[in-house]
């Protein structure tokens, strides 16, 4: 695994902390880019047949096969694919999170040091490249595009008159206000030359398109799971947005003004412009014989993961919001309310004298701005905070939950994982009073996209993950109080 295992401190002292570790252990591993891309992908060099999800590509049709994409889990799953076809691989282009492109996974397979959530100067380049990839890809060319989470930035290309200062501009606005995923993505979909199937139609004249796909957007208005138009700003699929959508995204959340000069112009002169639109999902180069579109990896995968985990750990699992798109179903809402949410469904089930321990974590190990990928709390988080002086109320005001989590040592720190399939968020019941009971509640999907905080004010260190098990650990210890006391 990139990066640093997962370190969670004092488990020696919490047995639930430790089968929390083990829980998220086995989840990374299942959706680790290598395993989720041999599940799918297998090449016979005897007959030189590449199957991917049981369809057959004969290689020997292909003169040439190149690779293009970008995403947290780019540079995993190009090396996964560099392991399993070799030089079989004509050249390729990935844009990658940051510091993963400086070891390289072949010598056809250019790495680009992209950046997120804000795009930068280095995945222009890379996507530039990709484009010139694409355009020169003839009928004997076979294009496998990498797509994971992430790739909406790292793979950014701003289109008509718009400067990636401009793209990086919008980027940042739009992470003030509490839009979607999906209208985040629709505003991306109109300013850039990759996304909304453009990636896709450059390649127009290739003999064959494939697309490999972690998906990280389980949660979105649309109410499908795993829209394949919002993934990634779906630069390989069709497309039902607008440009007229794209404006409407921003007026409705009062941001138009705001928004720079050359992304409103763009904007306002294409709609009502059908050849400018996105890839229409009736597009002959989406038809079946043309293209093929394989998510590898998801969040019910790593959902399905942890259950599986727990149960080998003795757990009663359940599983909350798992195989569906809809908000609703996850419970998901703006940071403060989720916790509330996840309260209201686990409550019914607590007994007295249960303890309970909390926990998220964000499967690509970033979790906002913080070095953490998540937190672990429990019933007696707030009193040792107390014994070390430091006042839970204090870090909620400044939202400064990754520095709370590090003085006790119990932050969850991976590093880039190398993988996205979203977040997960784990609660498991125990009780002294009887060994047998033991509840595991698992929730999927990503809580918002962002946390909203009091006008002019910044977030702190940390993340959505962080900062709802810091409520979670408000809220836990109080339930200590009142079950010392009395039936829960």
């Amino acid at each position: 695994m990139d990066g640093k295992a997962i370190r969670i401190k004092h488990l020696q002292e919490k047995p639930a902390m430790a089968d929390i570790r083990n829980i998220f252990m086995h989840v990374l591993e299942m959706v680790l880019p290598e395993p989720a891309l041999k599940r799918y992908v297998k090449y016979t060099q005897g007959n030189n047949i590449l199957m991917v999800a049981g369809k057959k590509y004969n290689l020997s049709n292909y003169e040439q096969i190149v690779v293009v994409g970008g995403g947290k889990a780019a540079k995993r799953t190009g090396a996964a694919l560099v392991n399993i076809l070799g030089d079989k691989i004509t050249a390729g282009v990935l844009d990658v999170y940051q510091d993963q492109a400086d070891e390289p996974i072949s010598e056809r397979i250019k790495l680009f040091a992209a950046d997120h959530p804000t795009p930068n100067e280095e995945g222009l380049k890379g996507a530039r490249q990709m484009i010139d990839l694409l355009k020169n890809a003839g009928p004997k060319t076979l294009v496998i595009a990498l797509i994971s989470g992430g790739g909406s930035s790292l793979m950014a290309i701003p289109a008509g008159a718009i400067s990636i200062s401009d793209y990086q501009d919008i980027s940042k606005l739009l992470m003030t206000v509490p839009a979607t995923i999906d209208e985040i993505n629709t505003i991306r979909k109109h300013i850039d030359l990759l996304k909304g199937g453009r990636m896709r139609n450059y390649a127009s004249k290739a003999g064959a398109f494939i697309s490999l796909v972690l998906s990280d957007v389980p949660v979105t208005k649309t109410g499908i799971v795993d829209d394949t138009s919002v993934i990634s700003s779906g630069p390989t699929v069709g497309d039902n947005s607008t440009f007229e959508m794209a404006k409407k995204v921003l007026t409705e959340y009062h941001i138009w003004d705001k928004a720079p000069k050359t992304v409103k112009e763009y904007l306002q002169a294409n709609i009502g412009k059908k050849e400018n639109e996105t890839l229409s999902k009736n597009s002959p180069l989406l038809a079946d014989d043309q293209s093929q579109y394989i998510i590898i990896a998801n969040n019910d995968q790593a959902m399905e993961a942890a259950e599986v985990k727990a149960k080998e750990l003795g757990y009663k699992a359940h599983l909350v919001g798992w195989n569906t798109g809809r908000t609703d179903d996850k419970i998901k809402a703006e940071v403060t309310l989720e916790i509330e949410n996840i309260f209201r469904v686990i409550t019914p089930y607590l007994i007295y004298k249960d303890r309970i321990t909390f926990a998220s974590f964000s499967t690509d190990g970033v979790d906002g701005h913080s070095d953490l990928a998540g937190a672990i709390a429990d019933m007696d988080t707030i009193k040792e905070a107390l014994r070390h002086r430091m006042d839970y109320s204090k870090f909620v005001a400044i939202y400064d939950s990754a520095t709370f989590f590090k003085k006790l040592g119990l932050e969850i720190e991976t590093g880039p994982t190398g993988t996205n399939v979203a977040d997960v968020s784990i609660i498991l019941i125990n009780n002294p009073n009887d060994a047998r009971r033991k509840i595991a509640f698992i929730f999927g999907g990503e809580a918002t996209v962002n946390i909203l905080t009091p006008q002019g004010k910044k977030p702190g260190n940390g993340g959505r993950n962080t900062h709802l098990v810091l409520l979670a650990a408000g809220k836990l210890a109080r339930l200590a109080e009142c079950s010392q006391q009395t039936a829960i």
